[in-house]
């Protein structure tokens, strides 16, 4: 009975090393970036604590010791690089819907409706995953001559900084994107990621 029990929490720990890479990415911002780190804490220490009762007391089985290993990896490699991963497949799978939401923007379906910034637009039929992270909000910018940049969150930051995919058809902005290729990059035609 024991080593079910012992299976089920290698399973767990897995399953939490496997969502933690898409978790943090989509879900954390600002200060909500805290509540990921006993979700951390708590994956890091179930699964050394396993590692260390199982060898101790020799019980480990060559799939508990396969399933803490790939634990092991994968976390590991999803808390460092994870975000890079999760970045580019959310680029490149959701890049469909991001330049719908330019569409509805410039023929002013979709316009600003924050009551605290006349910028701000919240989204709400694309709330999970959120296709701008940090409470799902884009900001748009739109100058007199009807050109649009406008942002699409990817890390609201915690106190100072943030990256965002970022679509623009103002000449001004994307002269200055082509000037600071450190913190603009072009990633499409009218697209650039850009982190500060």
């Amino acid at each position: 009975m024991r080593k079910y029990r012992y299976n089920i929490l290698i399973g767990i720990v897995l399953l939490m090393a496997i969502f933690q890479a898409p978790l943090i990415y989509y879900y954390t911002s600002g200060l909500t970036s805290l509540f990921f780190i006993p979700y951390i804490l708590i994956g890091a220490a179930l699964t050394f604590g396993l590692t260390f009762v199982l060898m101790k007391k020799k019980l480990i089985t060559g799939i508990q010791k396969a399933g803490l290993i790939s634990t092991i990896v994968i976390g590991s490699l999803s808390l460092f690089f994870g975000h890079i991963l999760i970045e580019k497949i959310d680029w490149n799978l959701r890049k469909s819907t991001r330049n719908k939401i330019v569409a509805l923007v410039k023929t002013n379906q979709l316009q600003p409706n924050s009551s605290y910034n006349k910028n701000i637009c919240k989204l709400k039929r694309w709330n999970i995953p959120p296709i701008s992270n940090g409470g799902n909000e884009i900001v748009i910018y739109k100058t007199e001559d009807g050109k649009f940049t406008i942002r699409f969150y990817i890390d609201r930051g915690f106190l100072d900084h943030y990256a965002a995919f970022t679509y623009t058809d103002n000449p001004a902005d994307i002269k200055m994107f082509k000037e600071k290729t450190k913190t603009y990059k072009k990633i499409d035609t009218n697209w650039y990621r850009e982190s500060f």
